[in-house]
């Protein structure tokens, strides 16, 4: 089999090979760069006598910018939805909710406080929480939102 040497230096013949993909990911998990780096590796050694049609080279083109444009609009839908989902929770601070805890228990309680959890390997991945006294709620378990009665008549001190 020909190996073909990308503009890194590094041996394709391994990338095309389906089966040493570890994640099993196949194109699907080529990001912008990764991409140009194949055509600029599919045009140096392209066969002179036969080669690539420019409308072929120019749809490749197009493919890239479409897969530029679909990640910048999933980071900025994703970090609207976090914003959303944090102005929500926020709004529930000193309000009474009945939802599951993190363990799966159910819980009624009224929200003291707003917390985001990051997961560690995908920093982009963030669940927004509420905690109702020492138990933690995510946004997603929160079945019902009631408002809180005040236990203590409201005293005005207008003269």
């Amino acid at each position: 089999m020909t190996q073909i040497q990308s503009t890194a230096g590094t041996s394709t013949a391994a990338a095309a090979d389906p089966a040493s993909d570890k994640r099993g990911q196949g194109l699907d998990s080529l990001d912008p760069a990764q991409f140009l780096n194949l055509i600029i590796t599919q045009l140096q050694n392209q066969d002179p006598l036969a080669p690539t049609d420019n409308a072929a080279l120019m749809q490749q083109v197009g493919q890239l910018r479409e897969i530029t444009a679909n990640d910048k609009l999933t980071t900025t839908l994703t970090s609207f939805s976090i914003t959303q989902e944090l102005t929500t929770a926020s709004a529930l601070i000193g309000r009474k909710i009945n939802g599951l805890d993190i363990t799966g228990s159910e819980i009624t309680g009224v929200v003291d406080s707003v917390s985001i959890k990051v997961d560690e390997k995908d920093r982009n991945n963030r669940q927004v929480r509420v905690q109702v006294g020492d138990k933690t709620v995510d946004m997603s378990n929160v079945k019902s939102i009631d408002e809180v009665k005040a236990t203590t008549p409201v005293t005005s001190t207008t003269p």
